[in-house]
């Protein structure tokens, strides 16, 4: 750093919070860093408030793909190296990653932890009876976001077994850490009570190692 750069550093760090902010705005707003703020001629910083600002419902789908590029970057790119290769996904499938090992294939889902005004959800809370034995663990929310019907009138926003592997929980509401995820096989997920070929909408999930779930995607696969 030069001289000139520390002098001017050490301008900055004696403003006040609300002083640099004034100052950085019209900064940002010139030098946009990401392709999305140029594409959409905005600041980052102003998508993040409009969020903040937002119901929700759009906060979770916020979240949701915040914990599917987490997953990515901190748990598929590692595994990668070891010959995992990501595939590429075409269309709308009920999985986000999908792996190819040799004559391997591994089909993922990622879901977030889920909330209830603000709070992580723990499964007693959700239904005592039906998650009995299960209480103090955490719940994911398994059934995917637009609703709808197929041809032949029946719901196409339920998970049907078989169409994916492995279900990959991110635990950062309750751990307040992107790169901790549990991960179980699709086939020990609780099944619909009255259509038992679908994946039951809520899904209690531990808070460590235990059971099905384990919070190393190697060691589930080869749980397959």
């Amino acid at each position: 750093m030069t001289k000139q750069l520390q002098e001017l550093r050490t301008l900055i760090e004696a403003l006040s919070a609300e002083q640099q902010k004034e100052l950085f705005q019209p900064l940002l707003q010139n030098h946009l860093v990401h392709p999305l703020e140029a594409q959409w001629n905005i600041s980052a910083d102003f998508v993040l408030e409009a969020i903040a600002r937002s119901q929700d419902i759009t906060k979770r789908g916020v979240r949701g793909i915040i914990a599917e590029l987490c997953f990515d970057n901190y748990i598929i790119k590692p595994i990668a190296q070891k010959g995992w290769i990501p595939q590429t996904i075409v269309g709308d499938q009920p999985y986000d990653s999908h792996l190819k090992n040799g004559n391997r294939e591994i089909k993922i889902q990622v879901k977030n932890q889920r909330l209830k005004k603000g709070v992580p959800l723990k499964a007693g809370e959700q239904s005592a009876k039906k998650f009995a034995g299960y209480a103090d663990w955490w719940i994911a929310e398994c059934q995917k976001t637009r609703t709808g019907t197929d041809a032949e009138g029946a719901a196409t926003r339920p998970y049907r077994f078989g169409e994916f592997d492995i279900l990959a929980v991110c635990l950062h509401p309750s751990t307040n850490n992107w790169t901790k995820f549990m991960f179980t096989p699709g086939v020990k997920l609780f099944p619909r009570p009255k259509e038992p070929d679908l994946i039951e909408i809520m899904q209690p999930v531990p808070p460590t190692k235990l059971g099905n779930w384990t919070d190393s995607l190697e060691e589930c696969i080869s749980w397959l």
